[in-house]
């Protein structure tokens, strides 16, 4: 079991401290892969990934209802205890709601479950996304813009590709190829554009990084059993569940707290610290998964 932890949590670790030792030393300006990244590489993953004859969208309809109700479970539970963390309600629990499912979500099960994970990694992404961009912006600014809904590329490569996928719509080979290409890219690069965030990031607060992460990761692993007590996933779709519970709090949650001006320092230090202690906690999702 220790080996097949290590097999899988190792490389992803290894690629982030690349681009964190990387940036430190070149300190490259890494706004336009972002942006590219973002903006093509992750909708065309999402797309190729849906748009297969294997996915079944009726399959992934009860993982789908078990990830929502993880993510907002998880707020529940965190809410009465942002006191304890440090911080005010409104930044620490959209931290305790929203793991980093793009970066490490995406390998992390590819790594776990080979091929059969990248489905309900990137069914998880996806929905992760949109309730950050509504649930999560609606809690740290207290209104909730639609406009960032219709304007984000994942819903519209989602739709896209189950419509496909139903339609049973043939991508041709001249087409597939270059997606494929893209979407190939987007993991490696996710990673290495992770440890570069990292390296430019500072810790204003050990403290409450520290408890917070302790508190994200205690509440999200109880919100995952109970929800499973109400969902009972199986298989791949169980271990999903668990592992995107261990996932650190998403960067994401920095730019909407410095947005929104929600006390960003002391969520920089929460993302920053859950990402090292996420060494420890991995691990143990893993454990947990295939249990």
């Amino acid at each position: 079991m220790l080996a097949q932890i290590a097999d899988i949590t190792l490389p992803i670790f290894l690629i982030v401290l690349v681009g964190f030792f990387y940036s430190r030393a070149a300190q490259p300006d890494l706004s336009g892969v972002n942006k590219l990244l973002v903006d093509i590489a992750l909708p065309v993953l999402i797309f190729t990934s849906l748009s297969t004859k294997d996915f079944n969208p009726h399959a992934a309809l009860e993982f789908s209802v078990a990830v929502v109700l993880l993510v907002l479970l998880s707020g529940l539970l965190a809410w009465p205890l942002s006191g304890w963390a440090g911080v005010s309600a409104r930044s620490f629990v959209p931290c305790a709601m929203f793991g980093n499912v793009g970066p490490i979500g995406i390998p992390l099960l590819v790594l776990a479950y080979g091929p059969s994970g990248m489905a309900p990694a990137v069914v998880a992404l996806v929905l992760s996304n949109l309730l950050h961009f509504t649930v999560g912006v609606g809690v740290m600014s207290g209104r909730v813009d639609w406009r960032m809904l219709y304007a984000n590329p994942l819903l519209w490569s989602t739709v896209l590709g189950i419509a496909c996928s139903q339609a049973h719509i043939n991508v041709p080979v001249w087409l597939a190829t270059p997606l494929g290409m893209i979407g190939q890219v987007l993991v490696p690069m996710m990673l290495l554009a992770l440890g570069a965030r990292l390296s430019t990031s500072r810790i204003t607060d050990v403290q409450v990084g520290v408890q917070s992460a302790v508190l994200t990761m205690g509440v999200r692993t109880l919100a995952a059993f109970v929800v499973l007590g109400g969902v009972p996933l199986q298989g791949v779709e169980r271990g999903a569940l668990l592992l995107f519970a261990a996932l650190p709090p998403a960067v994401f949650n920095y730019m909407l707290a410095d947005r929104f001006n929600q006390q960003p320092n002391q969520v920089a230090s929460m993302v920053i610290v859950a990402h090292v202690t996420s060494l420890a906690f991995l691990p143990l999702g893993i454990w947990l998964a295939f249990l």
